[in-house]
């Protein structure tokens, strides 16, 4: 796709189409996941985007386990090591980055999605080349080009732009890889001889795929299986290094999983530290046999991602949100549920060329084109059973629709004089259909990255101002007791003491005002300026302010928590949190946070005031006040 055509070269005008949509669409994804701001590329992202940073780490000390404080509660606690489940593939790429130290932690996972992205354009725009020899077209034009590279990129990998994340950044690899294994196995079935870059690739791809996501990875090493068994009476040697790389990988992750687990493909549920600390997540796993995953999820996941009616539209930007949380239909609930879509609604374009794809090659008996499908077909199978509703797992059904689209957009361009009238038509459906896909991903990435930013919130409104008269949709007053209403929806409680948004059946906050939810002040040596906050029968103050500085929490006039705060020195700035919304408390000062235990104290009656006093600006209640307007 990248290499120059002459500017009389019959493929030229579909190249430039697929490298325009490739890049149109990565920096598209750049853009969302910087919040447009793309300067911040290479910005520390959040929690466990330094995963591949620290396996990479434990690597060059010859070792499988991680620092646990890296891990956090993703890590698995085996014998007193903590070790993470993911492959070792990216991590591995990452080698070269760990030898500068800790500098590069957490910087580099949007980068490598964004270099995947482009991987992942540049093999499709190669596959559907590839196909179209089986489908008697010779090369894509460009109308062909548009539809398939911008069905591609603008599917649920878009999404991914989101949240950067080792989910995410793992999904997508895993993806690409997938890709290119199965674009390396149509050509070696295609050429005769076979040259031994298709060979190479094949293998490489498959086990690059094994080892950074196994579930997928499985499928495309069964694929690869096939493909040595329609070539071994052709090849053998041909045949014999694809079964052996098909293994190969497999049983390198095998491997590592049971130096890390002590099981080839089974995960210790009950020893992920998430479920050590959280009682209700151990016991959902011990009622699903300690796995993560069961065929009684069939029934709830089935339902959601291959259902039409996952989207709602609304007037606020970016136009397109989640629909409601997806029922429990199984025999035994899902442990969580997130937003989530469908490949119905998200991928159209991919689904429907991918049934066609598949339709015309088992008409026409290309048996081994369609192992190649039935085998991704496997790896997309551990997604409907894993007891987690979540939008990510979209991603892993993509390689499945992907192959065979390559050739169903053949089949669809495929000149015909009985349907010659009906082209026109239908390039513009297909057309319009690829851009419903890139809007509502990218929306969907944006709603997701967004939902809990107070900036993006006063955009949204200030945005909704500007259009559409009051009252603003998603918009309520906060009332105590009712219940929390669909995500997205935001929540002004009484005088502007804070505004909230629903997720997942809790309230988060955008907003807290000052002295009413937030307290701010300075440390102080004076014994009577020591309590920062009290309320009914407890009370939080200072113990020893200066270099053994602690915080202590008392209830009923007996210490209930301790807790070290680090060096607190007179004149420190220190915040105080009781909000009663989100039963959060907590105290902030010079670079620490202290959480406390909501459950040791009722914050509904807190009394503030005690040493520490309000700034007074009158700044923290700013978004209240946009959308007072609004109401």
């Amino acid at each position: 796709m990248w290499q120059r055509l002459g500017t009389d070269h019959p493929h030229r005008r579909a190249q430039l189409v697929a490298r325009t949509l490739t890049l149109g669409i990565t920096i598209v994804f750049w853009l969302i996941a910087t919040a447009w701001r793309p300067w911040r590329l290479f910005d520390r992202a959040g929690f466990s985007a330094d995963f591949y940073d620290e396996q990479a780490r434990a690597f060059w000390r010859g070792r499988l386990h991680v620092d646990p404080a890296v891990a956090g509660v993703e890590g698995f606690l085996i014998d007193e090591l903590t070790y993470l489940y993911y492959g070792p593939a990216l991590a591995v790429a990452r080698l070269p980055t760990a030898l500068v130290g800790r500098v590069l932690d957490g910087r580099l996972a949007l980068f490598s999605m964004l270099i995947a992205l482009v991987v992942l354009g540049t093999w499709s725009y190669r596959l559907m080349r590839t196909a179209g020899r089986t489908i008697g077209t010779g090369e894509a034009g460009p109308w062909r080009t548009a539809a398939f590279i911008g069905a591609v990129m603008g599917s649920p990998v878009l999404f991914l732009a989101g949240w950067i994340s080792v989910y995410h950044e793992t999904e997508l690899w895993a993806c690409t890889f997938a890709v290119i294994a199965a674009t390396c196995m149509l050509e070696v079935l295609d050429a005769d001889p076979v040259p031994t870059r298709w060979l190479a690739g094949a293998a490489t791809a498959t086990v690059a795929t094994v080892l950074t996501r196994a579930s997928v990875g499985i499928g495309v090493s069964l694929a690869l299986m096939a493909v040595a068994a329609f070539v071994w009476r052709r090849d053998r040697r041909v045949a014999g290094w694809a079964a052996g790389a098909a293994t190969g990988g497999v049983a390198l992750h095998m491997a590592l999983n049971l130096a890390k687990f002590g099981s080839l493909l089974g995960l210790p549920a009950e020893r992920q530290v998430l479920s050590l600390i959280d009682p209700e997540r151990a016991e959902w796993f011990a009622g699903n046999s300690g796995s993560f995953f069961s065929a009684r999820f069939l029934p709830t996941t089935l339902a959601q991602y291959l259902r039409p009616d996952t989207l709602r539209f609304e007037r606020l930007v970016p136009g397109i949100r989640f629909g409601p949380l997806a029922p429990d239909l199984g025999s035994y609930p899902v442990e969580s549920t997130t937003p989530a879509s469908s490949i119905t609604a998200t991928a159209p374009v991919l689904l429907v060329l991918a049934v066609i794809g598949v339709v015309w090659w088992a008409r026409r008996r290309r048996w081994a084109q369609l192992a190649i499908v039935a085998g991704l077909a496997v790896g997309a199978v551990p997604s409907f059973t894993i007891g987690f509703v979540a939008n990510r797992y979209l991603v892993d059904l993509l390689p499945l629709l992907i192959v065979p689209a390559a050739a169903g957009v053949h089949v669809v361009a495929r000149p015909s004089s009985a349907r010659s009238g009906m082209i026109g038509g239908v390039r513009a459906l297909v057309i319009v259909a690829v851009l419903w896909g890139v809007w509502a991903n990218a929306a969907l990435a944006t709603w997701t990255l967004g939902l809990k930013s107070p900036g993006f919130t006063e955009l949204r409104y200030r945005v909704d101002a500007a259009l559409f008269p009051a009252p603003a949709p998603g918009l309520v007053d906060l009332v105590p007791g009712l219940p929390v209403p669909r995500d997205g929806v935001v929540a002004v409680a009484p005088d502007c003491a804070g505004v909230y948004v629903a997720e997942q059946g809790s309230w988060v906050a955008l907003e807290r005002a000052d002295g009413r939810r937030v307290l701010r002040g300075t440390v102080s040596t004076t014994p009577d300026d020591r309590a920062l906050a009290a309320g009914g029968d407890w009370l939080l103050s200072l113990v020893d302010p200066g270099p053994a500085a602690s915080v202590r929490l008392e209830f009923g006039g007996v210490t209930v928590a301790e807790l070290g705060a680090g060096e607190l020195r007179e004149g420190d700035e220190v915040t105080v949190v009781a909000d009663p919304v989100t039963r959060e408390f907590f105290l902030d000062g010079p670079d620490r946070l202290v959480f406390f235990d909501p459950s040791l104290v009722a914050v509904d009656d807190v009394v503030v005031g005690l040493g520490l006093v309000p700034d007074g600006s009158g700044e923290s209640a700013r978004l209240c006040r946009v959308l007072t307007e609004r109401r």
